[in-house]
């Protein structure tokens, strides 16, 4: 691939991986509520999910999903009840000691969780399925060319979830307030649900 392709690809998903989504909602959340360390494996599930969207775009379903609405919007329904149940859950949440549910979560949910809000957002595997081949060249092998980009996309991917849940471990200490977790989860919560609305709402 051109050096001058790779860095309009690196560019574009450096800016489109910025924005503030469920999977950036969810690290930022995880992160406040149980720490940087444990943000981690909510990263993780999210890139996994993300992997499963890119190689389900590299069999062609990123084009099947565009050519059969129903596939999109059975996906994009059932990722928005799971936003929205996901929202409920922690607004409805009680005040909790934050360093002992820190210890307690299991890594294993922050991970699931994760990957199913990325898996199960259908605009991940049509961006996937439009972007990718604009930067394959048919003329070469296409596996480490689509290798390539993903490990791209993963990377960028990975550095704006950190950064989202650098800024949520910031107001941990604000949160060892029960007055301040109440707050935080009504906030939170209402946005997990005004993400799942939104995604409700998307038209292909």
């Amino acid at each position: 691939m051109p050096l001058e392709q790779l860095w309009l690809f690196t560019t574009i998903t450096l800016v489109l991986s910025a924005s503030p989504g469920p999977v950036m909602l969810a690290c930022m959340i995880d992160a406040g509520r149980y720490g940087f360390a444990k943000s981690l494996y909510t990263m993780l599930g999210a890139s996994a999910g993300n992997l499963v969207l890119m190689l389900l775009s590299a069999l062609g379903l990123g084009l099947l999903v565009e050519q059969a609405e129903w596939i999109f919007h059975t996906i994009k329904w059932i990722g928005a009840a799971y936003l929205v149940y996901l929202g409920v859950q922690l607004a409805l949440a009680p005040p909790l000691n934050v360093d002992v549910q820190a210890r307690q979560i299991r890594s294993s949910h922050l991970f699931g969780k994760a990957f199913i809000v990325a898996v199960t957002n259908p605009k991940g595997l049509i961006y996937f399925g439009a972007l990718f081949p604009q930067f394959i060249d048919i003329h070469r092998s296409m596996p480490p060319q689509f290798a390539l980009l993903t490990v791209i996309f993963l990377a960028m991917d990975f550095v704006w979830m950190s950064i989202y849940a650098l800024g949520g471990r910031g107001i941990m200490r604000w949160l060892k307030s029960p007055a301040h977790q109440r707050w935080f989860n009504w906030i939170s919560g209402g946005a997990l649900i005004l993400a799942g609305c939104a995604l409700a709402f998307t038209k292909l």
